[in-house]
């Protein structure tokens, strides 16, 4: 049977308030209002073409969607279409969109197809969406003309994405291709149950104490708690002396950082006002915070909304054909400059908020449920950006307390051992309650935290922010000298690594900046660095638009330095050598991850489960799988040896993964 390419674009009913804009694509497309007017086609070798919506299912049924694969712009939206509504999932799905991500989003702002149709010097897409805003496929049908316009409009995108796909498919490796399709179907074929009702009471609870946080508050308007500006007057009016501390973004009239309000939840001003002994100022920055905390109670609501949809049938009243799932997880491929993936449709699984201390057993998390008969199975890559620095800067102590610990001699702990460093004495974390506890604490943070350069300053608020995060009181050991002492020790323990961090400023001054042809790169570990790009091992490269350097006086006037930076989309960036290393490792951290993704799924392949061996959700170092029961013993294998098999590029990096199983993905964390 031949494999057929099918190149794709829906055009669909939308007006003011029943659009993408308004809702999410799930709630869109399955809504009763939802109309296909058009589908542009173009099947194989075949024409352009436009297929009327109601003939549209008759045209499809000609293809086995086992022996196609579909090219779209924007896949996550069309494909669920045909998943969703003509029960049509393809076998192998391309999104012309993400390639453009993945291979220029460093150029681009943004990656609409009339952008990337002007970005390319293709023929401009037109205007007529606006014109039927608000019109049913039968009223622009009464008007031949504007049928004919709107036809037109809906063949320039699909050969526009035919056109973008022939730019950019040879440029993407394979596997990556490979990998495009697997975050795809996390969406398209939903596997998560979500748990409606559980859902519904937290938005309740959520709401209910916001309500009990206003009201013991007192007279104070709900908009004043809110605003920054009233907030601090209501803090004044109660003869509070307001705190301030330097904006992470904006600048005064001297370039130096603005002075803002600390009213962050993590600033430490925030929390001695919500243990302030005059009842009225702790329930005023109880309640700010509280109401500011809104991430919980949306996100709760949009994935509520998204799983009580009709997921059981197709519209025709047909079963779906994937197994049962009611929450689809929309990822975006190449969604970070290290390729990482991000997430989509405003609900970011990938970072699901948590209660303080619950490890991950978020209402939310808990919502999202393996079907009967199967079990929620997570692993998750241990340490592995602090692994990576240590290899790949050739810090062969730091890779051998890994190494040794990971082979079980656990005296080779590395933070006790980086503890033990800054204080003075032998170190056991494990002794909890007692200092050291809190010593092997400060140890765990630096070895994951001062890898990238962080100085003094950043380190001790690093320190005291993780520890109330933690709710660890550190008052009875930690200083700020103990901090310093932490960032000198770690550097000195570790020459190795601050020793890279010069060599990269040293390669950003060179063969990052300098233009000077095809030769001029040079390698560190398994990364080639040249003008404006990392390749990385799997021939995917991080790219730097426009690299540029500034030279900065001292303040004495006396001398300076060149700083360098580089352009991402519309925003410029700093770049230096502890954050160039920073990059790298993200950047190698994603290969690992995806890679051991690639190799699970080819090993599930020819089982009788091979759905099973596909992730359903990946956040950051952690692959996410729904395993059915009767294989859950072979499959943790199989997803575990692989997330931990090295890289043929580092044979000798230690690697460890942690599995955790559970009903749900909050019990499996």
């Amino acid at each position: 049977m031949p494999h057929h390419l099918l190149f794709l674009d829906n055009e669909a009913y939308y007006d003011d308030d029943f659009s993408l804009r308004k809702m999410t694509p799930a709630e869109y497309i399955l809504s009763p209002q939802f109309e296909e007017h058009m589908w542009a086609v173009k099947a194989d070798n075949g024409p352009h073409e436009i297929i009327d919506g109601p003939d549209f299912p008759k045209w499809l049924s000609q293809f086995d969607p086992r022996e196609t694969t579909t090219v779209t712009y924007n896949a996550l939206y069309d494909n669920s279409i045909l998943a969703w509504r003509h029960g049509f999932v393809p076998a192998t799905m391309i999104d012309a969109m993400a390639m453009v991500r993945a291979l220029d989003g460093h150029l681009l702002t943004y990656f609409s197809l009339a952008a990337v149709s002007e970005h390319l010097g293709l023929d401009a897409k037109g205007d007529c969406i606006h014109k039927v805003k608000g019109l049913r496929r039968s009223q622009i049908l009464a008007d031949p003309a504007l049928w004919r316009e709107f036809s037109q409009y809906a063949l320039r995108d699909n050969i526009n994405c035919e056109q973008i796909f022939l730019h950019y498919y040879p440029r993407l490796p394979r596997s990556e291709r490979r990998l495009m399709d697997m975050v795809l179907r996390c969406c398209v074929e939903p596997r998560f149950v979500c748990d409606t009702v559980m859902l519904n009471q937290h938005i309740q609870d959520v709401q209910a104490e916001k309500a009990a946080l206003v009201a013991a508050v007192g007279n104070v308007d709900k908009k004043d708690i809110m605003s920054t500006v009233k907030f601090k007057a209501a803090l004044e009016a109660l003869g509070v002396d307001v705190e301030y501390k330097d904006s992470p973004t904006a600048k005064d009239e001297f370039g130096l950082p603005k002075k803002i309000p600390a009213f962050s939840k993590t600033d430490e001003f925030m929390e001695k006002l919500c243990n302030d002994p005059d009842p009225a100022v702790a329930a005023l920055a109880t309640a700010r915070i509280g109401l500011k905390s809104t991430l919980e109670e949306t996100r709760s609501q949009r994935l509520w909304q998204v799983g009580q949809l009709p997921w059981d049938t197709l519209p025709d009243g047909t079963p779906r054909l994937y197994s049962g799932g009611t929450m689809p997880v929309p990822l975006r491929f190449g969604g970070a400059h290290t390729h990482r993936l991000s997430g989509d449709w405003k609900m970011n699984m990938q970072n699901m908020p948590t209660v303080r201390g619950s490890k991950g057993k978020s209402k939310l998390r808990l919502s999202l449920k393996a079907p009967p008969g199967h079990t929620v199975v997570t692993c998750d890559l241990g340490q592995i950006e602090a692994r990576l620095v240590a290899w790949i800067c050739g810090a062969i102590g730091l890779t051998e307390e890994f190494a040794r610990y990971d082979a079980g001699d656990k005296s080779y702990d590395p933070y006790n051992r980086l503890g033990s460093a800054i204080f003075g004495r032998p170190v056991n974390r494990k002794l909890v309650g007692t200092p050291d506890e809190i010593m092997g604490f400060i140890g765990k943070t630096g070895i994951l935290g001062l890898g990238y350069g962080c100085g003094k300053e950043n380190f001790d608020r690093m320190i005291i922010r993780s520890a109330r995060s933690m709710k660890m009181d550190i008052s009875s050991i930690y200083n700020r000298a103990i901090g310093d002492k932490g960032v000198d020790t770690y550097r000195s323990r570790y020459p190795q690594i601050p020793a890279a961090w010069r060599k990269l400023s040293s390669y950003i001054e060179s063969y990052w900046f300098t233009k000077a042809g095809n030769n001029y790169f040079v390698e560190f570990g398994p990364v080639t660095i040249s003008y404006g790009k990392v390749l990385g091992p799997n021939g995917l490269a991080m790219e730097y638009a426009d690299p540029d350097r500034k030279w900065v006086p001292d303040a004495n006037g006396a001398g300076g330095r060149y700083e360098y930076s580089y352009r991402y989309g519309k925003m410029r960036h700093r770049i230096y050598g502890a954050k160039l290393l920073e990059n790298i490792v993200q950047f190698l951290a994603r290969i690992i991850v995806m890679n051991a993704a690639l190799r699970i799924r080819d090993r599930g392949k020819y089982t009788q489960h091979p759905y099973a061996f596909r992730f359903v959700l990946q956040a950051h170092d952690e692959l996410v799988f729904i395993i059915p029961d009767e294989i859950l013993d072979e499959a943790k294998t199989v997803i575990h040896s692989e997330m931990i098999r090295r890289p043929s590029w580092a044979p000798d990096l230690p690697l460890v993964a942690e599995i955790g199983t559970g009903a749900s993905y909050g019990e499996a964390k």
